[in-house]
Formats: C-alpha cells, structure tokens, sequence
C-alpha cells in the first residue's frame, strides 16, 4: 500500500491537522516554559504530572495518590499527546500524519482514529506490564506503531490477494528489533520498547481484523 503524500493527492482529514497541531502546541507551550516565558508557572512539570502515564498508578495502582479522579485510567490515553523535546515531537508527529493520512483515505478516518486510540492504550497497558519505572512515560510513539503495524499488515494482505509474496510477520519483527537497536543507541537508551510494542501488536494483529476487506487497495 503506498503512503498518500500529505501535501498532495486527497485532502487530508481537518481531524488529523487538529491532532497534529495539538501535539505540537503542547510540546511549544512547553518549551516556552522551559525559557522562562510563563514566569513562576513549571508548564511542563504540571503536563507531565497530569497527562504523563505513571507506573505506580497504573492499575491496581496507588490510585489513591492519583491528582484526580480517573487518572490512572485516562493517562492510557494523555500521554501519548506529551513529547520531551523537539526532535521527538516531531519524528512522531511526522510519521503520525503521513501514515494517519494514508489509512484514512483508504480505510476511513473512523477506523483510523480507533487505531489511534487502541494504539495508546495498548502502548500504556504493554508497558505498565512490562516495565517498573519511577519516572513517567511520554509519547505518541506507541500510535505511531499502531499505525505503522496496521499499514504493514494491510499491504502485506493486499500482495497475498494478488498473488504477490509478501514480507512475513517474523521478517517484520525482525526488521522493528534491528531499528529499536538503532533507536536505543541514537537516543542514548531512552525509548520505551515497550509502548512501541503494544502499539505494533495492537495494529499489526488486532486492527486488521476491522478492515473492510472489499476496501483494500489495488496497486
């Protein structure tokens, strides 16, 4: 399945923008913080303690020290809004529109944004299950697998269906394990595999199963 370019080809869903941008302002309204602009006011302390996902409330957690009621339930879903600085927002915010983009024009936007949303679940549910940390977890990379599982198993479905060979699900695990390792030496160790890993699992053998199959594309 070929990736829709985001500037060009069919419009790209008002949805997507507003998420895109709301990421993206978060993280700017953060690094003003960081400079001082909002005086006193710690703006991404107080997004970190409130949006971030916490490994001591996830569930059955300290809930009882959660900032208010729900937290370690809506957390699954706020972090993935949060980033820790530019180059991180903008590596997950520009694969989330190409491939958002892409699923969406072929698949709908609905199922897109379920995706999107089993995608941040998944992430934080794999690593509040995998992972004891002190220190929170932030991101939208856990989405950006999810949709980067989603597309590798529609196109590879798409091939099968005519006939063509396609990358096997051990070859694609494969493939992800040898950029993580890449990605865990350019970040110097501080990526949360885990996340990326419910998001994969999430996309790649859980959302396909709503595809409308009538709908897979034609190369």
């Amino acid at each position: 399945m070929q990736i829709v370019p985001v500037f060009g080809g069919p419009k790209t869903p008002k949805t997507l923008w507003w998420l895109t941008g709301f990421m993206l302002l978060l993280e700017g309204l953060a690094q003003l913080s960081d400079r001082g602009w909002f005086s006193v006011l710690d703006l991404r302390s107080l997004m970190i303690s409130y949006g971030a996902f916490w490994d001591f409330l996830f569930p059955p957690g300290a809930v009882d020290q959660a900032l208010y009621p729900g937290q370690s339930y809506a957390m699954l879903v706020t972090h993935a809004f949060l980033h820790a600085g530019t180059i991180h927002v903008l590596m997950n915010t520009v694969i989330f529109i190409a491939l958002g983009k892409t699923l969406a024009v072929y698949f709908g936007l609905r199922l897109t944004l379920i995706t999107m949303l089993v995608g941040a679940i998944s992430s934080g549910v794999m690593f509040g299950l995998l992972e004891t940390t002190p220190a929170p977890m932030v991101g939208a990379s856990g989405v950006v697998f999810s949709l980067i599982g989603c597309w590798l198993q529609a196109s590879r479905a798409e091939l099968k269906r005519l006939g063509r060979p396609g990358r096997s699900a051990s070859s694609v695990i494969i493939s992800l394990i040898v950029i993580h390792v890449l990605l865990h030496v350019f970040m110097g160790g501080q990526i949360a595999w885990q996340a990326h890993l419910g998001g994969f699992v999430a996309g790649y053998f859980l959302m396909p199963w709503f595809i409308d199959r009538n709908r897979l594309p034609t190369y």
